[in-house]
């Protein structure tokens, strides 16, 4: 129904002269005339959108704001949809100096649901560029003010484009709120984005701002990777750290979707090779991430939530899984998909520290504490495969495992006298390589193509060690395992 209804607000968009603008006050007759139908190198870091800020939205009532190149001009609505704008101060560009038309709709709607009819309220902004002479400069474009809607709505909606991408030639934007004023229900923000290149797609990053004081200031910022035919549907629910997401996209083309969302919670979600539909929930508490969609999706789900150090990366999305971690050295992880990968780290381009895990079906826990002295459980199905790294001062640390048993530990105490413990339950793990060393004095390197232990412990009294090894362990293909001490490296086998 609302897909219906966007569609309907941008044909209207279509025939309405690009000097034209419907607000409540103004033609309100209109509306009730019957118009209302309607692994970690796998990261990848995407430019962000410089917004700028903008609060004083009743200064000039509703009004168009523009930033080209630095260039800040805020006009009055009317003035822009009947006369445009000149974004650059340059006469001689656009047409009579003019560079962009606008049209804009301001629509309230009484539609039926299925907890009664409900009152929401549709905002539609179409921009015209007026000439090619700023098609590849750097522009801003927001419709923003203030509606009396069943008490005071302030809103803001718009685009952004980069310097060297094009500006659409026209895009049409829609953003509908149903803000259940009456019910107990969390508001719902319906976006439909429409833009027209004359060239290939582009790169284009879309604003929404909205509040009141019943459910508070909500602000979404969608980048896309390119641009096209897009309709995403966003639902926050009001303190409880969730959000439900739907997105649409009507264009064979790989397509990368950015959303930033401030309100309820802050959160970061960055989604590669969008599919056509798809929809899911994100819940978020302290340290802890649920995901939950009705499909599985060969896509990947970047999330950063504002205020953590670290972000993670979902390859092959799931019907479902839940992260929970902590910087002092705990990731529980659940899955119920094999194909899924799981990535923590520290930052999108250069990361110094990651953890990685992929090829689990149901739950994993992984501990760690690392220092002179220190240890890693990994406690989950058989299968998993898990990598992690970390570079911190004088401390490097690698290592990588496949897990044919449920239960791996190891535990270190690199000083004199000192000890390495290993055991595996006595079950095999493959590929297995643990790296640690610290200021080039203490450290542990082991190579195997596979071991398993049950219990087994090297230990040492002295500088230059006699090991003494209790237990049993078993490598099936062992390259290397050496200790250091205090700056020499000691075979141990």
């Amino acid at each position: 129904m609302m897909r219906k209804m966007a569609v309907a607000i941008l044909a209207l968009l279509l025939f309405v002269p690009a000097g034209s603008v419907i607000t409540p006050q103004e033609e309100m007759h209109e509306v009730t005339a019957g118009e209302a139908h309607t692994t970690a190198d796998s990261f990848i870091s995407w430019p962000s959108a410089r917004w700028s800020e903008w609060r004083d939205y009743s200064q000039f009532g509703i009004s168009i704001r523009t930033v080209y190149n630095g260039i800040e001009k805020q006009t009055p609505v009317l003035q822009a949809v009947f006369n445009g704008v000149d974004v650059d101060n340059n006469p001689s560009t656009g047409v009579n100096g003019m560079d962009v038309k606008v049209s804009v709709i301001i629509l309230p709607l009484l539609q039926s649901t299925d907890m009664g009819y409900v009152l929401s309220l549709s905002l539609a902004l179409k921009v015209i560029r007026l000439g090619d002479e700023i098609k590849n400069g750097e522009l801003e474009i927001c419709l923003g003010g203030t509606v009396n809607f069943n008490g005071e709505q302030n809103f803001r909606i718009g685009f952004y484009s980069a310097e060297d991408e094009e500006i659409p030639r026209e895009v049409r934007e829609v953003l509908t709120v149903v803000p259940y004023l009456a019910y107990a229900r969390d508001p719902e923000f319906y976006l439909n984005v429409e833009p027209v290149f004359d060239g290939e797609n582009q790169d284009l990053s879309v604003l929404v701002e909205y509040g009141n004081d019943v459910f508070g200031e909500h602000h979404i910022m969608l980048d896309y990777f390119p641009a096209i035919n897009t309709m995403i549907k966003v639902t926050p629910s009001l303190g409880l750290g969730k959000m439900n997401v739907s997105i649409e996209r009507n264009a064979d083309i790989e397509q990368t979707v950015r959303m930033r969302y401030e309100g309820t919670i802050q959160v970061n979600v960055t989604i590669e090779d969008v599919p056509r539909t798809m929809a899911f929930s994100l819940g978020f508490s302290d340290n802890y991430m649920e995901y939950k969609a009705d499909d599985e999706f060969n896509a990947s789900m970047m999330v950063e939530l504002f205020g953590l150090e670290y972000l993670m990366r979902v390859e092959y999305l799931p019907r479902h899984f839940k992260a929970q971690f902590t910087q002092e050295g705990y990731i529980y992880l659940y899955t119920n998909q094999r194909k899924t990968t799981f990535i923590v780290a520290n930052d999108v381009e250069t990361p110094t520290s990651y953890f990685l895990i992929t090829n689990l079906t149901g739950e994993a826990i992984i501990r760690w504490a690392l220092g002179t002295q220190g240890f890693v459980t990994v406690d989950g199905f058989q299968g998993v495969h898990a990598e992690t790294h970390a570079e911190v001062g004088n401390l490097y640390f690698h290592f990588y495992a496949e897990m044919q048993t449920e239960h791996f530990e190891i535990t270190w105490n690199l000083a004199i006298p000192g000890s390495v413990f290993i055991d595996t339950n006595w079950e095999w793990v493959s590929f297995y390589s643990f790296n640690l060393s610290i200021d080039d004095l203490f450290g542990v390197l082991i190579e195997a193509h596979s071991l398993r232990a049950n219990e087994w412990q090297v230990s040492w009294q002295t500088e230059v060690p006699f090991f003494s090894k209790e237990g049993t362990i078993d490598f099936g293909d062992l390259e290397t395992f050496r200790i250091m001490l205090n700056g020499t490296w000691y075979p141990v086998f």
